[in-house]
């Protein structure tokens, strides 16, 4: 009897326990919703996910077969950031924001006698026309700045490249002639000149000593001083005029007396992004037989990247 009762005891113990419910999962799990929206003809697409406590989180995980991937959704105020720090990047890296090469030169050039005076011989064997200074324009691109810093920003020297073109633009009434290796100066005569010009191209390396007066950028007053080496490229001599009722052209090109080599001294000073150069050339623009020592000069303002 006592075995028949022990049985039965010990075979509800094993029915109760099979037939007891499985305990459901009560923990709340995030919901995953997309969002499709149509604006301005355009589809944009996103993926939500909202917490058990009714807020959305920046970051959703989609589980594949053996990987993982995680979007992270940024605010408003994350891409506005993202913005402006692409700006500031864009050719104006703050390792440079302090370094006042890389840019444009855009001014007036002219030439200076041998005593750096404005007045040019007009001797018809050695002297030289004289450009108009407010129609001869002065362009420079200066590019790949490095900046040895001696004191933070404060003092540095700095160098790089820079490509130079100078064009003078002399009045119609006297023209130059090149015969050989001189070169001469004769009136146009009966040619009534519209252009009369001399170009010429360099690029160059400067050395400059570079001071600003704080680490502020938009505080920063600036100056920088040195010299710039360069080489010549290229030149031209160039003239439009009409004779006889005939509309022509003409330019030289080659070796036209031009000094292979020339050497700048350079000031700069600004405030901010405004910048103001000039700069004088202390060896003669020509190399020939005869035309007496004449520098070129050249002033303008200077255009940050």
């Amino acid at each position: 009897m006592k075995t028949i009762i022990t049985t039965l005891a010990l075979l509800f113990c094993i029915a109760s326990f099979a037939q007891e419910e499985e305990k459901a999962d009560t923990t709340a799990k995030p919901i995953e919703t997309i969002e499709v929206t149509m604006k301005d003809g355009k589809v944009n697409a996103q993926v939500r996910t909202m917490n058990p406590d009714s807020t959305y989180s920046d970051t959703t995980r989609i589980e594949l077969k053996n990987s993982y991937i995680t979007i992270v959704s940024k605010s408003e105020a994350d891409i506005d950031d993202d913005d402006d720090d692409d700006w500031d990047d864009w050719g104006n890296s703050p390792k440079y924001q302090l370094t006042w090469w890389d840019g444009i030169d855009i001014g007036l050039n002219g030439i200076l006698n041998k005593d750096y005076g404005t007045s040019l011989s007009d001797d018809p064997t050695s002297g030289m026309l004289e450009p108009g200074f407010f129609n001869s324009r002065y362009i420079a691109v200066n590019f790949g700045q490095v900046k040895v810093r001696l004191a933070q920003d404060y003092v540095g020297l700095v160098s790089g490249l820079t490509f130079q073109i100078y064009n003078y633009k002399f009045s119609g009434s006297d023209e130059l002639i090149f015969a050989g290796d001189s070169m001469l100066i004769s009136p146009t005569g009966e040619k009534n000149v519209s252009k009369n010009k001399l170009r010429a191209e360099y690029i160059g390396i400067p050395l400059l000593l570079e001071f600003n007066t704080s680490l502020d950028p938009k505080k920063s007053f600036h100056i920088t001083a040195g010299v710039v080496g360069k080489v010549r490229l290229g030149n031209m001599y160039k003239q439009k005029y009409s004779l006889d009722g005939n509309n022509n052209k003409a330019s030289l090109k080659g070796e036209l007396g031009l000094n292979r080599w020339a050497v700048d001294a350079t000031v700069r000073v600004g405030y901010r992004r405004l910048t103001l150069f000039g700069q004088v050339g202390l060896l003669p623009i020509f190399d020939n037989a005869n035309t007496e020592d004449v520098f070129a000069v050249s002033s303008g303002f200077f255009i940050k990247f």
